[in-house]
C-alpha cells in the first residue's frame, strides 16, 4: 500500500515537472530530442546530458523516446524511475511477446539498447532495470510480473565496449541477472 502511494505521489511530481518542463519548452524554439537513423533511434546526448535536468528524468525521457510510451499491444508501457541515493530504480512494461523465450529476448535486447546510451551519459550511476511483462502460469491465468532485472553499477559501465557489446553479454557483466 505504501508502494502504491509513493508511486502516486511520484507520479504526480513528474506530471507537474512535466507540464513546467512542457511550458519552458513551448516558449523556447523546438530541439530535436531525437533522429531515426535507417530503424535505430538516435538520441541527442546534449540533452541526455543536460545536468539542469534531474537524471531520473533524463532515463525516464531515454527509456521513452527508445521505446515509446505504449507496447506494441496498446497496453501503457508505465515507466517509473525511482533513486534512493545513487541507485535508480526504472521499471516498464515489455512489449506481449506471446512465449517466455521471446519475452527473454526482447527484454535482452531492449536492455542492450538502453544500456549502449545510457553508457553515455556523463553523471550515469548505479542503475537497476526491472522488465515487466504479462506472464501465464500453469492454469493459464495471466498475471503481470517480473521477466527480467538487471542491475548495472558504474564500473559495469565503463568497462563496456559498445562496438563489440551484444544483448547475449547482459548476463555476464550485469553485477545482478535475473530471469523470471
Amino acid at each position: 500500500m505504501k508502494k502504491l502511494l509513493f508511486i502516486g505521489i511520484l507520479s504526480t511530481v513528474l506530471l507537474a515537472a512535466c507540464s513546467e518542463e512542457k511550458a519552458k519548452e513551448d516558449s523556447q524554439p523546438a530541439a530535436p530530442v531525437e533522429a531515426v537513423k535507417g530503424n535505430e533511434i538516435v538520441i541527442d546526448m546534449s540533452i541526455a546530458n543536460d545536468k539542469s535536468i534531474p537524471l531520473e528524468e533524463r532515463i525516464a525521457k531515454i527509456a521513452t523516446d527508445l521505446f515509446g510510451t505504449t507496447t506494441i499491444d496498446g497496453n501503457d508501457r508505465n515507466i517509473t524511475i525511482e533513486s534512493m541515493g545513487d541507485i535508480y530504480y526504472l521499471e516498464m512494461l515489455n512489449d506481449d511477446a506471446g512465449t517466455k523465450k521471446n519475452t527473454l529476448d526482447y527484454t535482452q535486447r531492449n536492455t542492450a539498447e538502453l544500456i549502449k546510451v545510457l553508457k553515455g551519459v556523463e553523471d550515469m550511476s548505479d542503475i537497476r532495470i526491472n522488465w515487466q511483462a504479462n506472464l501465464k502460469d500453469a492454469y493459464g491465468n495471466i498475471n503481470p510480473g517480473s521477466a527480467m532485472t538487471v542491475l548495472f553499477k558504474k564500473g559495469d559501465f565503463d568497462k563496456i565496449d559498445l562496438a563489440n557489446f551484444k544483448a547475449s553479454d547482459l548476463k555476464e557483466i550485469a553485477t545482478y541477472y535475473h530471469v523470471t
